[in-house]
């Protein structure tokens, strides 16, 4: 909300009603359904609508690693288990396993985006390791374990498809 409160007198000049509406939210849902028209959308189902990436699964052709904790405050695990109807009535779930190129996988915890992990558990700092994809040895990076499997993930996925364009 500090964003909209910092930005209001511009909002509000787009659309008072939408500044008036995230203002007064008080979860993160509702913020956002809240702030769909300042994204160009009417209301938060067009917005849901045109921008859910699950629309798309069948396209992907390329490989693809989703990773996802039952803890997201963003992306509802619940949603993996939703029917769609664009697809048939199929789960994303059953449209994931479908998939020769797509794999979700789901953790107890982890949050949003960190899986960082610290030196220790009574540590309040996260742990900072050398950046694999740079040569420079002053390079580091966020010790994250979601790196990791998704290195190792798209590693064995070169051995698999090599540089074929369906990769690349």
């Amino acid at each position: 909300q500090s964003f909209v409160k910092q930005n209001e007198k511009i909002l509000r000049d787009f659309n008072s009603d939408a500044v008036d509406a995230t203002l007064r939210a008080t979860t993160l849902q509702e913020f956002v359904d809240a702030a769909a028209p300042f994204a160009g959308y009417t209301n938060s189902s067009e917005y849901y609508r045109h921008t859910n990436p699950t629309n798309n699964l069948h396209y992907i052709t390329t490989p693809t690693f989703v990773l996802n904790s039952i803890d997201d405050p963003c992306c509802d695990i619940g949603n993996l288990y939703e029917p769609s109807i664009r697809h048939g009535n199929k789960t994303y779930a059953q449209i994931v396993e479908e998939s020769q190129r797509v794999i979700v996988a789901v953790t107890k915890t982890g949050s949003h985006c960190p899986f960082l992990q610290g030196d220790s558990p009574f540590s309040l700092l996260p742990s900072f390791i050398r950046d694999p994809l740079h040569t420079n040895k002053r390079r580091y990076m966020l010790n994250s374990w979601a790196d990791e499997v998704s290195i190792d993930y798209y590693k064995a996925a070169l051995e698999v498809y090599g540089d074929s364009p369906r990769f690349l």
